[in-house]
């Protein structure tokens, strides 16, 4: 019954985090417009590699949470500087610059690096994932990481696919207007993340 709750959880908790509007929801919808459906799709299962990392080492030091403050501060900030660049390449998009195959090598790439550069990923698993695993049993923690990632891929899949039907009916030089819409969220994204970095620093004090 226990492993049928954790699964329960860890599903909802996924789908919740995919659907979450956040700068990996907004990559994803962005590669999908700028390329192929492919490249959505690769953002959307990086989590799964990025967070497994981060959940080991969630575990291992759980106990030290209260002294982690530099790291998310020096974590957010690299977020920020990021978010940055990733906005003000999108606010100068045009349609010339779009690249579907150069696109398609770097979406996976792009997906690990904001979920590793992000705080809120490894905020998650230090205070959320991990406490909740740490006295858990092996086949309810799989069932709880499985389930979350399950949930957090196809949530996030199902918003590419239908950010690739609504492309088929948009002509180019309008999405290459909701390209730089992304690319002020990715913006304000990142003065988000630095702001978190200055939190995080001041409190550290």
């Amino acid at each position: 019954m226990k492993i049928f709750e954790y699964s329960v959880f860890g599903f909802f908790t996924g789908v919740l985090s995919g659907l979450s509007p956040g700068p990996l929801l907004a990559l994803a919808v962005s590669e999908t417009l700028k390329g192929h459906i492919k490249n959505g799709i690769l953002v959307s299962i990086s989590p799964v590699f990025s967070d497994i990392p981060v959940l080991l080492l969630s575990l291992f030091i759980i106990e030290e949470y209260k002294n982690a403050r530099y790291f998310f501060s020096f974590v957010s900030f690299l977020g920020a500087v990021f978010l940055f660049y990733l906005g003000f390449k999108h606010i100068k998009a045009h349609p010339k610059m779009i690249d579907l195959e150069e696109d398609i090598h770097k979406a996976f790439l792009k997906g690990l690096t904001i979920n590793f550069l992000s705080p809120y990923t490894y905020l998650f698993w230090f205070f959320v994932g991990a406490p909740f695993l740490k006295n858990s049993s092996f086949f309810e923690s799989f069932s709880f990481v499985l389930f979350y990632f399950l949930g957090i891929t196809c949530s996030m899949l199902i918003v590419v696919f239908f950010t690739e039907k609504v492309k088929n009916f948009l002509e180019s030089g309008f999405y290459v207007f909701i390209l730089k819409i992304l690319g002020f969220g990715f913006l304000i994204f990142g003065f988000i993340l630095l702001y978190d970095s200055y939190k995080y620093l001041i409190c550290s004090k």
